[in-house]
C-alpha cells in the first residue's frame, strides 16, 4: 500500500492544458499504424484524409438534417421497401455484420491492452503503459537512444499495438451505424433524439480521440464493442424472428448505461493522475527540441512540472489528449441521460403509466 501511495496522485490537471484548445492543423498528425501483424495495411494518404475534422463535422450535420427531415414528414406509414424481401435480408446482414465487426474489434483491443500493459514495474509501469500510450510520450522525443534494458514488454506503446488500427476502423464503422437509423425510417417510425443525438455524437467524439491519440478513447473502444456485439446479436435473433426474453433487452439497456457511467469515469479520471515514472525519469533531463505544440505539452508533462509533485509525471500529455477526453465526456453526460429516461419509459411502471397518459392524448387530439 505505502508504495502504491509513493507512485500515484491525484492532482487538478494543468491550467495550461485546459486554457489551450488545440487545432487539429497544428497538432502532430495521428500516426498511422505500421505493425506487421495486422491483418492489412491502410494507406497513410487515406488515414490521414479521413481524419480531416470536416469529415465527420459534415457527416453528423447531414445526418442530423436528413433525419430531422424525415420525422417531420413521418406519418406512422411504412415505406414500400420495408415490406420486401431484400430488404429483411439486408437487415438481417447488416445486424449480424456488426455483431461479428464488434466482436472482432473487442478481441483485437482487448489483445492490444493486454499486450501493451508492462506488469513488471509495478502499479506505475500499469498506469504508465496506459497512459503513455506512444513511445515518444513515454520515453520523450529522442527515441534512438533508448537503452536497451527499458525496451521489450509494453515499449511499443497501446497505439502501435492495436489502438491505431482497431481504434481508427472503429472511428469508421460509427459513420456506417447511421444504417440503424434509416431501417428505422423505412420501417415508419421516427428516430428518436437519442437515436440522432447517439450517432452524431459517437462519429465527433471517435474522431476527436483518434485524431488526438487520447489514451481514454481505448476504454470507449473496449465497452463499447462488446456492448455492440451483444446488442447486434440481440438485434439479429429479433430480425429472424427469435423469441428474446424482454429480460435481456432490459439487461441490454442496463449495460449500456453501464458502459457510459464506468467508462466515462475511467475516462476523466485520467484528467487528474499522476505517477512516478519507470522509464523515462533517465531520459527527459534534457529531451530534443520539440517538433509541435502537443510534442511541447508531452516534454512538459514527462518533466512532472507540478506544484505538489515534482517528481510525478501527468497521465495526459498535452491539450489534444485533454479536449478529446472533455469532448468524450461532454457527450456522455447527456447520452446517459437520454438512455436512463428510455430504460425508465420502456420498463418501469411509471414509464407504462406515462405512455397511457400520451395514447390517451393522442386520442383524444384525433376525435
Amino acid at each position: 500500500m505505502a508504495s502504491l501511495i509513493s507512485s500515484l496522485r491525484f492532482a487538478l490537471p494543468p491550467n495550461s492544458w485546459i486554457s489551450a484548445l488545440p487545432s487539429p492543423s497544428s497538432a502532430s498528425p495521428a500516426i498511422p499504424p505500421t505493425y506487421e501483424a495486422y491483418p492489412f495495411s491502410i494507406p497513410d494518404s487515406l488515414y490521414q484524409a479521413l481524419l480531416d475534422p470536416r469529415v465527420p463535422l459534415t457527416i453528423a450535420a447531414v445526418y442530423a438534417a436528413v433525419v430531422h427531415t424525415f420525422n417531420t414528414r413521418c406519418d406512422g406509414t411504412p415505406y414500400r421497401i420495408s415490406k420486401t424481401r431484400a430488404f429483411k435480408l439486408f437487415v438481417i446482414a447488416h445486424n449480424l455484420f456488426l455483431a461479428v465487426y464488434s466482436l472482432w474489434t473487442f478481441i483485437g483491443m482487448t489483445m492490444a491492452v493486454h499486450r501493451s500493459i508492462v506488469t513488471t514495474r509495478g502499479v506505475s509501469g500499469v498506469v504508465e503503459s496506459l497512459c503513455k500510450i506512444r513511445p515518444e510520450t513515454r520515453f520523450g522525443a529522442n527515441l534512438t537512444q533508448l537503452p536497451e534494458d527499458v525496451m521489450g514488454q509494453g515499449s511499443v506503446g497501446m497505439w502501435e499495438e492495436g489502438l491505431a488500427f482497431y481504434g481508427w476502423l472503429f472511428y469508421l464503422s460509427k459513420f456506417y451505424e447511421v444504417i440503424d437509423t434509416a431501417i428505422i425510417i423505412a420501417k415508419g417510425k421516427k428516430s428518436s433524439l437519442l437515436q440522432t443525438y447517439h450517432h452524431a455524437g459517437a462519429m465527433i467524439c471517435m474522431w476527436a480521440g483518434i485524431r488526438f491519440m487520447s489514451p481514454p478513447i481505448w476504454i470507449f473502444c473496449v465497452f463499447n464493442s462488446l456492448i455492440h456485439t451483444l446488442m447486434y446479436t440481440y438485434y439479429t435473433l429479433s430480425t429472424l424472428h427469435i423469441r428474446v426474453p424482454n429480460a435481456l433487452k432490459r439487461s441490454l439497456t442496463s449495460l449500456q448505461i453501464t458502459q457510459f457511467i464506468v467508462g466515462g469515469s475511467g475516462a476523466a479520471i485520467h484528467l487528474f493522475i499522476y505517477f512516478t515514472p519507470t522509464t523515462t525519469a533517465s531520459l527527459v533531463s534534457s529531451p530534443s527540441a520539440p517538433s509541435s505544440t502537443d510534442d511541447m505539452m508531452a516534454n512538459s508533462s514527462m518533466s512532472g512540472q507540478h506544484p505538489a509533485e515534482t517528481d510525478m509525471v501527468a497521465c495526459l500529455s498535452g491539450p489534444g489528449e485533454v479536449w478529446a477526453l472533455l469532448a468524450t465526456c461532454f457527450y456522455l453526460a447527456p447520452l446517459t441521460y437520454l438512455f436512463v429516461s428510455f430504460f425508465v419509459d420502456s420498463y418501469t411502471h411509471k414509464g407504462k403509466v406515462r405512455r397511457a397518459s400520451r395514447a390517451a392524448a393522442l386520442a383524444q387530439k384525433q376525435r
